[in-house]
């Protein structure tokens, strides 16, 4: 979930790490694989539209180490 997470903060999809996690949703939710991925699609691309904004606010403030 943290991977997938991370990975859309930044608007990129990964097929293969969506499966994982929508094959699991069902597994624990008792639905149906595509209901899952649908519900989670949505989720997911709702994210990923605002993240050239939320990119360019964070890029405000850089982190110095």
């Amino acid at each position: 979930m943290v991977g997938l997470a991370d990975k859309i903060w930044k608007n990129k999809r990964v097929t293969d790490l969506e499966e994982l996690v929508v094959t699991r949703l069902a597994e624990a939710s008792g639905r149906a694989v595509w209901e899952e991925f649908m519900a989670l699609d949505e989720v997911l691309a709702r994210i990923g539209d605002e993240a050239d904004a939320r990119l360019a606010f964070q890029s405000c403030f850089p982190v110095h180490g």
